[in-house]
C-alpha cells in the first residue's frame, strides 16, 4: 500500500488532483490542487496529452508533491458506457457468458477495442427465484484510456487504476457520511448531481450502492452561452461574470415560497408520478415574475400636449364673399399688404402701404435677409421631451444573469425530476433522501436554494472532507478554501479512496 495516492480527474474545464494519505483509521488531505485544461480536452476527448501531460507537471513540481502513484478517471458520452441492466435468476457461470454479450450490444459504438468491466449489484446466489439480478457495467473506447494514460505517463506518474466518474463520487458519498456511519437504508435514495462543464451526471445511491446513473448535455458551457446571447459579451468575459455574480436565486424574483420540508430521513422527496400528475412544463416569466428587458416608450398621457397645427384649403362659400365695401369698412382694416382686382370701368389704385422693394445689394454691417413686409407665424413652442428611462437600465447585473441563466436552470431541475419519475417507474417504495450537488458548477451561488425551491427535497453541496484531516492544506491555503471549493473535489477524493476501500 502506497502511502499517499493521488487522485486526478481530468475534466473539460480544469484538472483536479488530490493527494490522500491514511495513517490508522483517517484520512489525511496533504494537497489540493487545480488548473485549467486551455482546451486539451474537449468533451471527454483527450485532445492534446501533451499540454496536460505539462500542466501536471507543474501542478506536482509546484506543490512539492512526490507521490508518483495515480488513480485517474474517464468521461465523456462518445467514449464511455454505464449502465445498469438486470438478468434474470441464473448460475454464476451462465450469467458471467451473458454479461460481455449484454455489453457488446449496448455499445453506441464498434465493440471492436474496447475496455469493459461489470460488477454485481447483488450477489446471484442471493437473490431470490423470480428476481432479477441487478448488474453494473461500463466500457470505453481503448484509444480513449489509452490517450489518458499516456497523459499521466509522460507526466512522470504511475496509474494504478482507471475508474468512471459515477463510481468515485459514490465512494466520496461513502466517506462524506462518515466511512458508513450514516449511509442511508434500503428504500432511501441519494441523488448525486455532478454539474461539469459540458454535461450534467445524474445518479442514484442506495445504501451506499450505485444503482442508476444517466448523462444530461447541460452544464456551465451552456449558463455561459446563455448570458453571452443576453448580455452581448464574449465567452471569457461571461465566465468571468458568471463566477463573480452569477447566482440561483434572487429573493424578490422567487414569486413562490419555498415548500416546508420535513426534517428527517423520512422525507417523501418526490412521490411517484402514479400519485402525482405529471410534472408541469417550465414556467414562463410572468408580469409579477421575472422581469424582462422591456423598453416603454411614454404613452399619449406622458406627451406634453402641443397646440394642434392644421392646414386649411376650404374655399370661401357664396355668403362669404363680400359684395361692396364702404370707406369705413377699409379703414378698419389692419392688414399690411392686400391684393385686390378692380372692378369693370374703374382704374386699379395703388395702396398707400409700401415695402421695400428687394435687391441683391448687401452692406456691411446689415443683415443679409429681406424684408417683404410679412410677419411670419410665430412657431409654437415644445417642450424638450426625454425618453423616460426603462427598468432594465437600473438592473444590478446579478439580476442581469440571473435573467441569462433562469431557463437553463429550470431545464436543470426539469431533468433530475424526469430521473427520479424514471427510476420510480422501475422500482416502487422509494423515497429521496437528499440531493447532493458537486462539480465546479455546483459553485453557482445560491444554486442548492434554487433546486430545493423547485423540487422540493432537500439539497446540499457535497463536502467529502468532512471526517477527514484537512489541516495541511488548511494551513496553507485557509478554511474557508477547503469549505467553499469542496464540490470540485468531489471526483478526485472517490478516486484516491479507490485503494483503500
Amino acid at each position: 500500500m502506497p502511502k499517499s495516492v493521488l487522485g486526478i480527474n481530468m475534466g473539460n474545464h480544469s484538472i483536479k488532483v488530490v493527494e490522500l494519505a491514511r495513517r490508522g483509521n483517517s484520512f489525511i488531505v496533504q494537497n489540493l490542487l487545480i488548473a485549467p485544461t486551455d482546451d486539451a480536452i474537449v468533451s471527454g476527448e483527450m485532445i492534446q496529452p501533451d499540454v496536460v501531460a505539462s500542466t501536471l507537471r507543474d501542478m506536482l513540481k509546484g506543490a512539492g508533491v512526490r507521490t508518483k502513484e495515480a488513480v485517474i478517471s474517464v468521461a465523456g458520452q462518445s467514449g464511455v458506457v454505464i449502465r445498469i441492466t438486470e438478468f434474470p435468476k441464473m448460475p454464476r457461470k451462465e450469467l458471467v457468458k451473458a454479461i460481455p454479450l449484454e455489453i457488446q450490444r449496448s455499445l453506441p459504438f464498434q465493440s471492436g477495442g474496447v475496455v469493459q468491466d461489470y460488477t454485481f449489484l447483488r450477489e446471484p446466489e442471493e437473490v431470490p427465484e423470480g428476481e432479477q439480478i441487478p448488474v453494473l457495467f461500463a466500457a470505453v473506447r481503448a484509444d480513449l484510456v489509452d490517450a489518458y494514460l499516456a497523459a499521466l505517463q509522460q507526466a512522470g506518474l504511475s496509474p494504478i487504476a482507471v475508474e468512471v466518474e459515477p463510481l468515485a463520487a459514490t465512494r466520496a458519498l461513502f466517506a462524506a457520511r462518515g466511512f458508513g456511519m450514516s449511509d442511508g437504508q434500503s428504500g432511501k435514495i441519494s441523488v448525486l448531481v455532478n454539474i461539469g462543464y459540458e454535461g450534467t451526471e445524474i445518479s442514484f445511491v442506495e445504501a451506499g450502492t450505485l444503482i442508476f446513473t444517466r448523462i444530461v448535455p447541460l452544464g456551465g458551457r451552456h449558463l455561459i452561452e446563455a448570458i453571452c446571447d443576453h448580455l452581448g459579451m464574449d465567452l471569457k468575459e461571461a465566465e468571468q461574470m458568471k463566477k463573480e455574480h452569477g447566482t440561483a436565486w434572487i429573493e424578490k424574483m422567487e414569486t413562490a415560497a419555498p415548500p416546508e420540508i420535513p426534517t428527517g430521513l423520512e422525507t417523501q422527496a418526490i412521490p411517484s408520478s402514479a400519485a402525482q400528475p405529471p410534472p408541469s412544463p417550465i414556467p414562463q416569466p410572468t408580469e409579477e415574475g421575472l422581469p424582462t428587458l422591456a423598453f416603454d416608450f411614454p404613452t399619449e398621457q406622458q406627451l406634453p400636449q402641443t397646440p394642434e397645427l392644421t392646414i386649411s384649403f376650404d374655399l370661401p362659400t357664396e355668403t362669404s364673399i363680400p359684395t361692396a365695401q364702404t370707406e369705413s369698412e377699409k379703414k378698419e382694416q389692419e392688414i399690411g399688404l392686400e391684393f385686390s382686382l378692380p372692378l369693370p370701368d374703374e382704374q386699379p389704385t395703388v395702396q398707400e402701404t409700401k415695402f421695400m422693394e428687394p435687391t441683391l445689394e448687401f452692406l456691411p454691417g446689415q443683415p443679409t435677409t429681406m424684408d417683404l413686409g410679412i410677419q411670419p407665424t410665430p412657431t409654437p413652442s415644445y417642450e424638450e421631451w426625454t425618453p423616460t428611462p426603462t427598468p432594465s437600465e437600473s438592473l444590478p447585473i446579478e439580476e442581469h444573469i440571473y435573467n441569462a441563466i433562469r431557463p437553463r436552470l429550470e431545464e436543470l431541475a426539469s431533468e433530475i425530476e424526469r430521473s427520479v419519475e424514471f427510476l420510480m417507474s422501475q422500482r416502487s417504495n422509494i423515497t429521496i433522501d437528499e440531493i447532493y450537488l458537486f462539480g465546479g458548477e455546483a459553485l453557482l451561488r445560491e444554486l442548492d436554494k434554487f433546486l430545493q425551491n423547485r423540487l422540493g427535497v432537500p439539497v446540499v453541496k457535497l463536502n467529502p472532507f468532512r471526517y477527514m484531516d484537512v489541516s495541511p492544506v488548511t494551513s496553507k491555503q485557509g478554511r474557508s478554501y477547503v469549505e467553499e471549493n469542496a464540490p470540485i473535489f468531489v471526483i478526485a477524493v472517490g478516486l484516491a479512496l479507490w485503494p483503500y476501500l
